[in-house]
């Protein structure tokens, strides 16, 4: 976590509020079709973006929601959407040892985590303590062009990698550590997948170089506002129904901005 908090708001970026977009019709699916109920992110951070909402999917399809070690001051956004009782706020002092009952949630996931977790393997083994269903591990994918710019700019600006360990941003490898953590992998997939390169890493650089991270600034999230009023920009859904398009996954990862890999508790 940076040092000192930023007063000026930061709006997140359209490529964002489409991510959510996508996201959210994701998740909506997956509690329908494996009657999910009780639902667990850990942690509950954000990537360069507003933390604590990216379980809105999961909340506004009824399941009920945890968001351990989740910003209690993003609660709002679930309060605008009239789910704030589909979510509870859980804070632990060890993630890798939650002193959480076993068995507690039907599906334990996180959404670009893994790559920054200072021990993956333990972090799934805790997850899968937690789950009696499923577990998910959702991360941004290393083979869509815009990641090879990205890791280019901060090269060319002398600014180190933040990001995480790079090699669990390609799916095989996420797949491999939770078969070894005894899970049973059942889909691997992809969301977000518009017609252009992930973040080329441009607004990246401009928040490294004024110290802005999800931790330390206000955040704004213009796809709550939207989701409020059920009104959405004609190229958004355009856009996913081009995403909803069935594509070989040999194609579809090299223009897939995320990836992620379910995997069942056996």
């Amino acid at each position: 976590m940076a040092d000192g908090v930023i007063a000026e708001e930061e709006v997140e970026a359209w490529g964002v509020d489409y991510e959510r977009y996508a996201l959210g019709k994701l998740l909506g699916k997956l509690v329908k079709k494996n009657d999910i109920n009780e639902v667990a992110e850990m942690p509950a951070f954000g990537e360069k973006a507003m933390p604590s909402i990216y379980s809105l999917g999961f909340g506004l399809a009824g399941a009920n929601v945890t968001l351990i070690n989740g910003n209690e001051e993003y609660k709002n956004q679930w309060e605008k959407l009239g789910i704030a009782d589909n979510v509870s706020f859980l804070n632990v002092e060890d993630i890798l040892k939650t002193n959480i009952a076993d068995n507690s949630f039907d599906f334990v996931w996180n959404f670009a985590y893994i790559p920054t977790s200072k021990d993956p393997g333990n972090l799934i083994a805790e997850m899968k303590r937690l789950s009696k269903q499923y577990i998910a591990i959702f991360s941004v994918n290393g083979r869509n062009v815009g990641y090879y710019v990205h890791s280019a700019l901060h090269k060319i600006n002398d600014i180190p990698w933040t990001h995480g360990d790079k090699k669990y941003n390609y799916m095989k490898n996420v797949a491999s550590l939770m078969k070894k953590s005894g899970l049973r992998v059942v889909k691997r997939g992809y969301v977000d997948t518009p017609m252009w390169p992930d973040s080329l890493g441009f607004r990246d650089m401009r928040l490294h170089k004024s110290n802005i991270n999800s931790f330390n600034t206000k955040w704004k999230s213009p796809y709550t506002d939207m989701m409020k009023t059920g009104e959405f920009p004609l190229w958004m859904k355009l856009v996913y129904a081009w995403e909803s398009i069935p594509m070989f996954p040999i194609i579809r990862t090299l223009y897939a901005h995320i990836f992620y890999v379910i995997a069942e508790v056996e």
